[in-house]
């Protein structure tokens, strides 16, 4: 981020009179291209037109304030640059591969104030980082909610959080900026959330509670202590559909993560297990639970599998730096005995690098689904982007 000082003449057109009284103004922005290509058993191949999807992605991003009110705005422009023609068969808009240009739109839009004693609001469309509905950053463009989100601190070592989420944007935010209401798939009206962070020298303990309109409850706990050199810590989540959903059952999830370091390669292994159960996944529901905070998630052996019903999923994981390259290497295997089309492999090597002032990031990736020919193969993702 760098600051800029608007001169009193620009400030007078661009932001009215009250204008000279903002203060830390911060603009940021980041350019982006997005390409994935794959070589499956169905027959498509790596670079071919047909078998890659891509977007060209700009944001650029405003904060400040004004006494004790902050705010902040991002605007986005997705654009094909011509890719659907010559280079891809499809635009990575959302989370499905959507075709035709995109649209410039407002990617979040809100306000911070203080409330009662220790308590901070924030009110607005905005980036949300919760265990159940959260902003996933691996696509194109970051998906965003139209949320108030109440923090308080007053207590010693503690974050208490409450939040009411009115929609989220994960259907038709790349294509126009607008919202829809699309939580669990079930046109729910609002959702509400609280939630205890607690934090020491010993311990990191989070529990949030969820109530969505007409649709389900659920509960995530985590708590994490340090052994030595390492780093434990376990999960506990439950999905409870409601009256609307009265045909599913409940849904646990249990997992277990450990992390540590040796020399100068960070370790992890995981381990999770979700109910046998005709219920909901235990991943985003934002977002049709494409991606999970259950720490056996990969690249693509993501919420849509180790998150669902019946599912055995471990992972391991080692990254390290070569003087400025970064490289990680992980497996992911799933195992389900409710459904063989989620019975799946990855194996995933991460390379970045910066080069002058482009970021570049290579996902190299092999699957294995012995029973989903269109998915089993080899897929290449490559992120470059400029930051400012």
């Amino acid at each position: 981020m760098k600051k800029i000082i608007l001169s009193a003449a620009v400030a007078a057109m661009a932001l009215t009179t009250t204008a000279s009284a903002l203060e830390d103004i911060k603009v940021s922005g980041q350019a982006k291209l997005w390409y994935e290509t794959r070589d499956t058993t169905a027959g498509t191949s790596l670079f071919d037109q047909g078998s890659s999807s891509g977007e060209v992605a700009f944001k650029l991003g405003m904060t400040g304030k004004q006494g004790n009110v902050g705010f902040g705005a991002t605007v986005y422009q997705t654009s094909t640059m011509g890719l659907e023609t010559n280079l891809v068969s499809a635009v990575r808009t959302n989370t499905n591969n959507l075709t035709g240009d995109g649209k410039m739109f407002v990617g979040e839009a809100y306000i911070t104030l203080p409330a009662i004693a220790d308590t901070v609001l924030k009110i607005g469309k905005q980036e949300l980082d919760t265990p159940l509905a959260f902003t996933e950053r691996w696509n194109a463009v970051p998906n965003t909610f139209n949320a108030a989100v109440a923090i308080n601190s007053s207590l010693p070592n503690t974050t208490l959080i409450a939040a009411y989420v009115g929609q989220d944007s994960a259907t038709n935010w790349m294509s126009d900026g607008e919202v829809s209401n699309t939580l669990l798939g079930t046109g729910f009206d609002s959702a509400l959330a609280v939630a205890a962070l607690y934090k020491n020298d010993m311990i990191a303990a989070n529990a949030w509670y969820y109530q969505i309109r007409s649709a389900a409850s659920a509960l995530w706990i985590d708590a994490t202590v340090n052994v030595g050199p390492a780093a434990i810590t376990g999960y506990y989540a439950t999905m409870m559909p409601d009256s609307a959903l009265a045909a599913l059952d409940d849904t646990d999830a249990y997992a277990v993560k450990v992390a540590g370091k040796v020399a100068s390669v960070n370790l992890m292994a995981a381990y999770s297990s979700v109910s046998d159960d005709n219920g909901l996944a235990v991943a985003n529901t934002s977002t049709g639970f494409k991606k999970t905070k259950l720490p056996t998630a990969g690249v693509y052996t993501d919420g849509l599998y180790v998150a669902q019903n019946d599912s055995k999923a471990f992972k391991v994981k080692a990254s390290t730096k070569l003087g400025s390259t970064g490289l990680a290497l992980q497996y992911v295997d799933n195992d389900n005995d409710r459904s063989t089309a989620l019975q799946t492999s990855e194996i995933d090597l991460i390379v970045t690098q910066k080069v002058g002032d482009v970021n570049f990031k290579a996902i190299l990736m092999d699957r294995d689904t012995p029973n989903n020919a269109a998915a089993d193969g080899q897929y290449v993702r490559v992120i470059a982007s400029v930051n400012f």
